[in-house]
C-alpha cells in the first residue's frame, strides 16, 4: 500500500504562503518527491518506498470539491478533513502540482464555476473588474490565479501581481466561470457538495469583517468589487453595509441552490450539524466503488466505523479556526427590513426578509430560531 502522506495544516489562503515556500530548497525537494516526480523515490528504494501517484497535469478526478460562501466555515471544514481522516484537502486552492490537494478543496471562489451561464458581455465585464483590480484587492478576498496550479505562462512566483498574473487570471475565469455548464472544467471531481450555514449567522459573520464601523458603517472596498464582479445585477456600491453583505450571501447561495436542481452539485450539508465522517460519506469515501484513491476507503473506513466511538471524525465539526465575531453582531428579521441600519431600501421592504427564508426553507433552517446560538454560531469569519 502506498505511504499516505501526512496532512497539512490548513492555511487561509494557501497561495500566500506558497510563494515564499517555492523559492525554498526543501519545498522544491518536498514537491519534486511527493507531488510532482513521487515515481523516483520508487525507484532510488527499488520498491520499498511507494508514494501516492501524481495527479497535477492528468485526467485523474479528485475525489471532492466543497463549496461555501465565505463566512460559512470552510476554513474549518478543510482543516478538520486533513486533521482528522488525514485527507488532502486544501482550502482556496486546487493546485496538485504544489500543494496537498490530490483529494480535493475546500473553497467559497470555486463556487464560480457553478454560476449560470450570461451573455458574454457580462461575463468580460465581470472578469476584467476582478483581473484588472490591484494585488491588495485580491489579498482581501483570497483569490490569485496560481490557486489553481502553476500560471500556463510562466509567471514568476517572485512577483506576486503584475501583467503576466493579470493575464493568467484573465485565462483562468475565461476557462472557469461557469464551466459546469458545459461540464468543460479543467479540474473534475467525483462529488460536488455545498456547505451552509445559518444564513443569517453567516451575514453576521461577514458584516464584522466587512464593514468598518459596524452595521451603519462602510463597506470594504475589496469586497464591493468582488460583490460587484460576481453579481453585477445588483448595485452593491450604492447599498448600506447590512444590505451589501447580506445581499452578496443571498445570491452565492441561490445560485449554489440552482447549481444543485440542475445536478451540478451533489447535495448540501449543514455545518452546524455534521461530521467529518458525514462529509466523507457524501463525497463517497466510504463506499470502495465511488473512492478516487483507494487507501483512502480504507482509512476513512476505519475512522468512521459506528463501533469506533473514540474518533473525533465522527463528532460534529467544532470551531477553533478563524473566531473573529465572538458576539458583535446579533441580527433579527426586523434588521433586514429597508430603512433599516442605513438601508437605501424603501422602509419596511420585505424583499430581503422573504428571500432570506426561502433559503432557510431551502437548507431546512428553522426561521423561528435565528437568535439560537448553537455551537458552530456567529463567533467567527473566515476568507
Amino acid at each position: 500500500t502506498p505511504l499516505r502522506t501526512p496532512c497539512r495544516r490548513a492555511c487561509r489562503c494557501p497561495w500566500q504562503t506558497a510563494f515564499s515556500q517555492r523559492h525554498s530548497s526543501s519545498s522544491r525537494i518536498q514537491h519534486l518527491l511527493h507531488l510532482a516526480d513521487p515515481e523516483v523515490v520508487s525507484l532510488v528504494t527499488l520498491g520499498l518506498v511507494r508514494l501516492r501517484p501524481a495527479i497535477y497535469n492528468s485526467a485523474s478526478p479528485r475525489q471532492v470539491l466543497i463549496v461555501g460562501t465565505q463566512g460559512s466555515g470552510t476554513v474549518q471544514m478543510a482543516s478538520t478533513l486533513k486533521r482528522q481522516l488525514g485527507l488532502e484537502i486544501e482550502h482556496e486552492s486546487t493546485d496538485a502540482a504544489w500543494s496537498f490537494a490530490r483529494d480535493g478543496s475546500v473553497s467559497w471562489f470555486h463556487g464560480i464555476r457553478f454560476f449560470a451561464p450570461t451573455s458574454q458581455k457580462e461575463k468580460l465585464d465581470s472578469i476584467h473588474a476582478l483581473c484588472s483590480a490591484p494585488q491588495s484587492t485580491h489579498e482581501n478576498m483570497g483569490f490569485h490565479p496560481a490557486m489553481y496550479g502553476p500560471p500556463r505562462n510562466k509567471c514568476s512566483y517572485r512577483a506576486k501581481w503584475n501583467d503576466c498574473w493579470k493575464s493568467e487570471c484573465y485565462m483562468i475565469l475565461l476557462q472557469e466561470w461557469a464551466c459546469m455548464s458545459n461540464l468543460s472544467c479543467d479540474i473534475n471531481f467525483r462529488a460536488n457538495l455545498h456547505q451552509v450555514r445559518n444564513p443569517v449567522h453567516n451575514i453576521e459573520s461577514l458584516i464584522t469583517k466587512f464593514c468598518v464601523g459596524g452595521l451603519e458603517g462602510s463597506v470594504q472596498e475589496p469586497f464591493v468589487k468582488y460583490a460587484s464582479a460576481l453579481f453585477p445585477t445588483h448595485d452593491f456600491a450604492n447599498d448600506s453595509c447590512i444590505d451589501a453583505v447580506s445581499y452578496f450571501v443571498v445570491m452565492y447561495l441561490e445560485a449554489m441552490v440552482k447549481a444543485r436542481e440542475k445536478g451540478h452539485i451533489a447535495s448540501f450539508y449543514r455545518i452546524e450539524d455534521s461530521s467529518a465522517c458525514a462529509v466523507a460519506d457524501a463525497a463517497g469515501l466510504t463506499q470502495l466503488s465511488t473512492t478516487v484513491y483507494e487507501p483512502n476507503y480504507e482509512h476513512v473506513s476505519k475512522l468512521c466505523n459506528d463501533s469506533d466511538v473514540r474518533s473525533a471524525a465522527q463528532n460534529v465539526v467544532g470551531q477553533d479556526r478563524n473566531k473573529v465575531n465572538k458576539g458583535q453582531v446579533s441580527l433579527a428579521w426586523d434588521d433586514f427590513l429597508g430603512g433599516r441600519h442605513g438601508s437605501k431600501r424603501k422602509d419596511g421592504d420585505h424583499e430581503l426578509v422573504q428571500r432570506l427564508k426561502r433559503l432557510f426553507a431551502a437548507f431546512s433552517y428553522d426561521p423561528t430560531k435565528i437568535l439560537d446560538e448553537p455551537e458552530f454560531s456567529h463567533r467567527f469569519v473566515e476568507l
